[in-house]
């Protein structure tokens, strides 16, 4: 890192740090580095000689002033007192004395407020190094005093070069191709990738191959990957079954086999996207992934990619059941949509445009329009009618269809002149009942101490029975005793004929507000208006 090699090479080493990032990227062997290149006695550009007593020492890892603490076994108040103590003696050959606190995430609330006071007045021969996957654990009273560093998984030419100058300082006969699935394996950790090369060795001997690399990593192979990858995009159910199948009874790990699977289908999806410069393929190879994408939409590799992608074998490693619907929900789905593809367009029935009509006549067309005739009968007045039950209703009646004329119960006329204030009380108590009474609602019936509302719809009325635990019918019910003075009881019923049978203060408030304007409404006969 170039800024911690000019920080060492200009002498102003900060006194802490905070190295964050995945496993196996080299957060505490930074650490180690960075005390062995501050207490250097010949350190040339920031980096450490390797040949002075300390650097030795640091080597050797025998260096008394490198502490390294793991918080994930010592985590309490009572280890950090401990190094709290401690950091007050001064180091004993080197310049300074270097805390390395390995996962410091998992320190406990206690131990970080016993470690603030030492990172906020340090002794200047100090340099702690706080090292973590999870650096959102660490609270900021802590990162705000350290310098910050992001590690970043090693990127795969990296991590090949170094396993390869490994091989080449240990005399390991390994093929590059054999050591990049080595590093693959190893997902970006450059420790991993050494565990998995040393495991491999220790198995096979020095004297490495692929196919000996892919036994001891349990690598079932590139061959029936990619096979069943080519299989599931072209459709053909019973080979890939097959095939399933076969590496289910030759007991390779089914796990194993669908990261490959899916490993292919990337690959292919980036070669249909045009990104295969990003792929690290020989021609041969090249070209038998896209004779395997003739005919083949990038949405179907989508498709199969989330299918093997969501895969979950770790319930029972042994079963091949997963993998099968996987693959045939991904052929079944292809079959619809060429079927789909392959099946002729609806007939499209052609229809007569309808005459545009004006919505409103014009003012001439008012003005020579005759007098109309006396009808031959006329609007009724405003009616109690039957009493509906909700749901049992037509619906809406019929335009042409008018109800006799029924005069009007001198109680109900009563009582739909205190409409407006039972409205407008029960719309204070609460206000959805007022806005259900505001929608086609009137008062059409009074019997035995039990006042009937109408409603025009009747879904409204079923609402208001029993919304919120029949709480609307409870704000209605008090609204009318409070205005009646009385211990009314209330019902909803549906009534097609309700929003006409509405007495004075009805309409909405639109209706209201135009009134209050000089407004007259024409064809309603609760004004006593005839169309």
């Amino acid at each position: 890192m170039r800024t911690l090699r000019n920080a060492v090479a200009s002498h102003k080493v900060s006194h802490a740090y905070l190295f964050s990032g995945p496993r196996g990227t080299g957060k505490t062997s930074s650490g180690r580095l960075l005390a062995k290149a501050a207490n250097c006695r010949d350190a040339q550009e920031g980096e450490p000689c390797n040949k002075c007593d300390s650097c030795v020492a640091f080597s050797e890892g025998r260096a008394l002033d490198l502490v390294e603490l793991d918080a994930a076994s010592n985590r309490g108040i009572d280890e950090i007192r401990s190094l709290r103590e401690k950091v007050g003696f001064a180091p004993g050959s080197a310049d300074f004395k270097v805390y390395i606190i390995d996962e410091a995430h998992m320190l406990t609330e206690p131990a970080f407020n016993a470690l603030l006071k030492t990172l906020e007045e340090p002794p200047p021969h100090v340099i702690f190094v706080l090292a973590t996957t999870e650096p959102h654990k660490i609270p900021a009273t802590i990162g705000s005093r350290c310098q910050r560093f992001d590690f970043r998984r090693v990127p795969l030419e990296a991590a090949i070069d170094r396993l390869a100058h490994i091989c080449d300082h240990e005399g390991i006969t390994c093929p590059r191709e054999a050591l990049e699935l080595i590093a693959r394996s190893a997902t970006g950790s450059m420790r991993d990738a050494i565990n998995l090369l040393e495991q491999t060795v220790d198995y096979h001997g020095r004297e490495l191959s692929v196919e000996t690399v892919q036994s001891g990593l349990g690598l079932s192979g590139d061959a029936r990957s990619a096979d069943l990858a080519r299989l599931v995009l072209h459709g053909n159910l019973g080979e890939g079954l097959a095939l399933i199948a076969a590496v289910r009874d030759d007991g390779l790990d089914l796990r194993q086999f669908q990261r490959e699977v899916v490993a292919c289908l990337r690959r292919l999806l980036l070669m249909a996207a045009g990104a295969e410069t990003t792929l690290s393929l020989t021609k041969e190879q090249a070209q038998e992934m896209k004779k395997t994408l003739e005919g083949v939409g990038k949405e179907e590799i989508v498709r199969a990619l989330r299918a093997f992608g969501q895969v979950d074998v770790r319930a029972d490693p042994l079963s091949s059941l997963p993998l099968e619907m996987a693959f045939a929900e991904c052929v079944l789905a292809r079959e619809a949509a060429e079927a789909r593809r392959a099946a002729p367009p609806p007939p499209v029935e052609r229809r007569e445009p309808a005459p545009a009509r004006p919505a409103f006549p014009s003012p001439a067309a008012r003005e020579e329009r005759p007098a109309p005739a006396a009808p031959s009968r006329r609007r009724a007045a405003p009616v109690s009618p039957a009493v509906v039950e909700p749901g049992d209703g037509p619906g809406e009646p019929d335009a042409d269809i008018v109800p006799p004329a029924v005069p009007v119960p001198a109680e109900v006329s009563a009582l739909r002149e205190k409409w407006p204030a039972i409205y407008q009380l029960a719309r204070k108590i609460n206000f959805k009942t007022g806005a259900l009474l505001n929608s086609g609602c009137a008062i059409i019936s009074v019997d035995d101490n039990t006042v009937v509302f109408g409603f025009r719809h009747g879904p409204l009325a079923e609402k208001m029975n029993s919304g919120e635990g029949g709480a609307y019918l409870q704000a209605l019910r008090e609204a009318v005793q409070k205005v009646l003075g009385a211990a009314y009881e209330v019902k909803c019923v549906y009534d097609p004929q309700a929003a006409t049978a509405r007495g004075g203060g009805g309409g909405g408030h639109l209706v209201q507000a135009a009134r209050e304007l000089g407004a007259r409404v024409i064809g309603s006969d609760d004004e006593g208006e005839t169309p």
